[in-house]
């Protein structure tokens, strides 16, 4: 951190924003967990959702717990100013283009177009933002990438794609 002093709240803050953002996706892995098959007579006991459950649940506790502990120490009132900090970070801002090019991918991408359509298109914008170098570094790379993530890793571990 710089050597200004920060404020107080500035931490619970922080820990306000860690603990909404890690409920809602406890809650996403409940609803994931509970969306799981169910076989056999034991139901979501003997399905393959039931650990995943277990861990959202205990997920969402511990950060109901975190959550309500900032709120209490007002980390409320310095939220603003913590997410505009963060925003205007050179290293939070390369970290939130890359997961919105994860989301277009994986959200807008998959299963609307043909996977090695999506791969290529995947792998172009992450390599034209990070500047992997000339229009023949990226062209390769992306070549390479994408042969390697839907041709020979799926054939070597027999899973199949998308």
């Amino acid at each position: 951190m710089s050597s200004e002093k920060v404020k107080p709240d500035a931490k619970y803050a922080g820990e306000l924003l860690l603990g909404l953002t890690m409920t809602a996706f406890s809650m996403f892995v409940i609803v994931e967990a509970v969306g799981m098959p169910q076989r056999g007579p034991g139901g979501l006991l003997m399905g393959p959702g039931f650990v995943p459950l277990l861990a959202g649940v205990v997920l969402l506790l511990l950060c109901s717990w975190l959550t309500l502990s900032a709120i209490l120490k007002g980390g409320y009132r310095q939220l603003g100013q913590c997410l505009r900090d963060g925003v205007a970070d050179v290293e939070n801002k390369r970290f939130l283009i890359i997961l919105a090019i994860m989301a277009i991918y994986v959200l807008g991408l998959l299963g609307r177009i043909p996977f090695i359509a999506a791969t290529v298109i995947y792998y172009v914008l992450i390599f034209v933002y990070i500047k992997a170098g000339s229009l023949a570094k990226i062209t390769l790379y992306t070549l390479l990438a994408t042969f390697l993530f839907a041709f020979f890793l799926p054939r070597l571990f027999e899973m199949p794609l998308p």
